[in-house]
């Protein structure tokens, strides 16, 4: 009878299967999944950046902050109403449209939010 094993073994050969797994604890998987975000954010957003400062005006485009785009609408943050205004303005003006025709990926609407506090 060659099939017949130990009860013994037969036991720590479950325990090995039934046995709850220690936790993972580094933080490697954390750090790699940000920098994972972080690449791709940065190659999303770096040549929109580029963009923004070749077709909003210096002393608007300093005013105003990117904080994403996501589905295709461009989120702004900038320092006043004011600032949002002239930035309606211009963008309305024709801005949006270059932005748009010279941004390679979906770019559908540019969403403004007032928030940005800058102290330079």
């Amino acid at each position: 009878m060659t099939g017949v094993r130990d009860p013994q073994q037969q036991l720590d050969s479950l325990r090995k299967y039934r046995q709850r797994r220690e936790r993972e604890t580094s933080i490697h998987d954390l750090v790699a999944q940000a920098r994972q975000t972080a690449k791709r954010d940065e190659k999303r957003l770096g040549s929109l950046v580029q963009l923004w400062e070749q077709c909003i005006p210096p002393e608007l485009a300093a005013r105003t902050a990117l904080t994403g785009i996501r589905r295709g609408v461009l989120h702004v943050l900038v320092d006043s109403t004011a600032t949002g205004f002239e930035l309606d303005r211009v963008l309305r003006s024709g801005a949006e449209a270059q932005l748009r025709a010279a941004y390679r990926g979906t770019l559908l609407r540019v969403r403004t939010k007032i928030g940005l506090h800058l102290n330079d």
